[in-house]
């Protein structure tokens, strides 16, 4: 049997066509990257003193901005000043400052101009955009970098090609006329030549305006090329994603690489036009691998796949696991670490064992304890007060104008390296959820169902929206207060506008949807009384029922109640 790039079928990785590249890749990630890992291992010994440093630099280089005067940054000297002389910030308190300052380029946040906004989903409907200054970019490329030296050092990932996909790097520009979009893709794209050419994507794919044809010609790209060693994604639920792609389009693709020629052609950049080959041989390869196991899977499309880069925690989990035999037994999983739209939370500093340490040289760090901040206490705390496995809610303060930024995160503490902690990503915190990436709010779930209901004459005495990791998708279970609560609406009509409305809300869903990464969003009705007895067992379980509140949004694996045991008959 030939191999699917024609040559004698090998096992390892000896045989790629990418050894002299990869040692001059190696070497310069060494030469660049080793004092700068070096620098980061010694400031964990001293984390303290890292933040102090950090946090007066950051107060001085702004105390001239709008922000830094109201909020006396001169005055500030160490942790105990700022808190005093800051409240907790959310998006929308800074969105005003950061929406004058890019239409006047007033100094509102940060003494540096944003030159680029990170756009993500918001709590209230309109999109957030997240400011960089030029420091910043330069602070993302050396991350990407720094990541990049742990993973040739622990892995074999970038011995060969590597299937990474990103966001589309401009997708607008703001009233005053700079770029928003995906950092990833923005990195992605101002890549050297060199680096780029050992990728199997060109960042214009990210630009293919229709979702459907953007995966296909994604997975067309990614099944054409035999010598992957390394495929990244920010989370793993995308790759299931594709392998349905895969099975469900096999004929278009195996035809597409055969023939060298890309479906709806015409409407793709020139870039991704020209730069598929024809091989008839490594058609004829997957389709004999389809031929025998029914479906595709990574083992058979990329044998010398060495590792993946992706997210682990959170729900992220449930997509890992369902990889599980369609992927190569014992591929290393790297944890692409704590990385937010907002910043670089850490950074992967051993690959072979996931430790994660946090960006304590950029980004000042504060943390609540998870019980205290969901009862309404404080008590912040710095890096070096954390306690092994103890979970904490983050606050972030970052040289590109987000101060004392509630980041309605919720990080564990995993280990410790010398005296930094290591942290992993839970979950997002209360009132929030994010199955594959999308930060659902309650606020969003709230905008969305109780006008549509209203809209349809549908009453009802309570509602609560599902998350489930499980199904990758979200139900809305509704009692309906009509006729002893018997519903009047049309359970599909209704879904289909609150899955609507959710996407008008919130940019991220909407991607989510639109990639099928999220199924559609169902209704389903309860029986009367089901809203009362889900307060009984909240109270019965110690929330006080004086103060009791109904939160409208939670996680399946986190609600004390199953609902989908007290729906009524379809």
């Amino acid at each position: 049997m030939t191999s699917p790039g024609g040559q004698a079928a090998v096992n390892g990785v000896s045989s790629l066509p990418h050894g002299a590249s990869y040692a001059l890749l190696r070497a310069g990630l060494n030469l660049t990257q080793l004092r700068r890992y070096r620098r980061l291992m010694e400031g964990a010994q001293r984390p303290r003193d890292v933040q102090l440093a950090l946090l007066r630099r950051i107060m001085a280089d702004n105390a001239d901005t709008e922000f830094g005067r109201r909020h006396s940054f001169s005055g500030v000297a160490d942790a105990d000043d700022y808190r005093r002389a800051v409240p907790v910030q959310s998006y929308e308190d800074l969105r005003p400052l950061i929406e004058r300052q890019e239409l006047t380029g007033e100094p509102c946040l940060t003494r540096e101009r944003p030159v680029y906004y990170h756009r993500t989903s918001g709590t209230v409907g309109a999109a957030k955009n997240i400011p960089v200054t030029p420091s910043g970019l330069g602070r993302m490329k050396g991350d990407q970098k720094l990541s990049a030296y742990v993973w040739s050092r622990d892995s074999h990932v970038l011995r060969g090609k590597g299937f990474a996909i990103s966001g589309q790097a401009v997708e607008g520009h703001m009233e005053g006329g700079t770029p928003y979009g995906s950092a990833s893709g923005l990195l992605y794209l101002g890549q050297s030549r060199f680096v780029r050419s050992r990728y199997v994507l060109s960042p214009q794919v990210a630009d293919i305006e229709d979702y459907d044809l953007r995966y296909l010609v994604t997975v067309i790209f990614g099944l054409a090329e035999p010598h992957v060693t390394g495929i990244a994604t920010a989370n793993p639920s995308t790759f299931l994603r594709l392998l349905s792609v895969a099975d469900r389009h096999s004929d278009t693709i195996l035809d597409a690489i055969a023939t060298g020629r890309l479906p709806s052609a015409e409407s793709l950049p020139g870039p991704v036009r020209q730069a598929l080959k024809p091989d008839p041989q490594r058609a004829r390869y997957l389709s004999s691998c389809l031929e025998g196991a029914g479906r595709y899977t990574f083992t058979d499309i990329w044998p010398h796949l060495q590792g993946i880069v992706t997210w682990t925690g959170g729900s992220c989990g449930t997509a890992l696991n369902s990889l599980s035999g369609l992927i190569p037994e014992g591929i290393p999983i790297i944890e692409l670490g704590y990385l937010a739209s907002e910043f670089r939370g850490t950074l992967n500093i051993d690959a072979r064992h996931n430790l994660c340490l946090p960006t304590l040289f950029q980004t000042y760090f504060e943390f609540v304890e998870r019980e205290a901040w969901e009862s309404g206490s404080s008590g912040f705390l710095g890096l070096h007060e954390l306690e092994q496995d103890a979970e904490y809610y983050v606050f972030v303060t970052t040289p590109d104008g987000l101060y004392r930024y509630d980041m309605n995160d919720i990080v564990r503490v995993s280990g410790r390296v010398h005296e930094t902690p290591t942290l992993d990503f839970v979950q997002k915190g209360k009132g929030t959820t994010s199955i594959t990436g999308e930060k659902l709010t309650e606020s969003q779930a709230l905008d969305a169902v109780p006008s549509i209901l209203a809209n349809r004459n549908v009453q009802h005495q309570f509602f609560i929206v599902i998350a489930d990791e499980q199904t990758a998708g979200y139900t809305l279970f509704v009692e309906s207060g009509n006729h002893g609560g018997q519903h009047l609406g049309d359970s599909n009509a209704i879904a289909a506008e609150v899955d609507l409305k959710l996407c008008e809300l919130n940019v991220e869903y909407e991607a989510k949807r639109k990639s099928g990464r999220l199924t559609p969003l169902e209704v389903r009705w309860l029986r009367t009384g089901a809203g009362d007895q889900y307060r009984a067992v909240c109270v019965n379980s110690g929330q006080r029922d004086t103060q009791f509140k109904y939160l409208h949004l939670q996680y399946a694996r986190e609600c004390k109640l199953d609902f989908a045991s007290l729906a009524q008959a379809d």
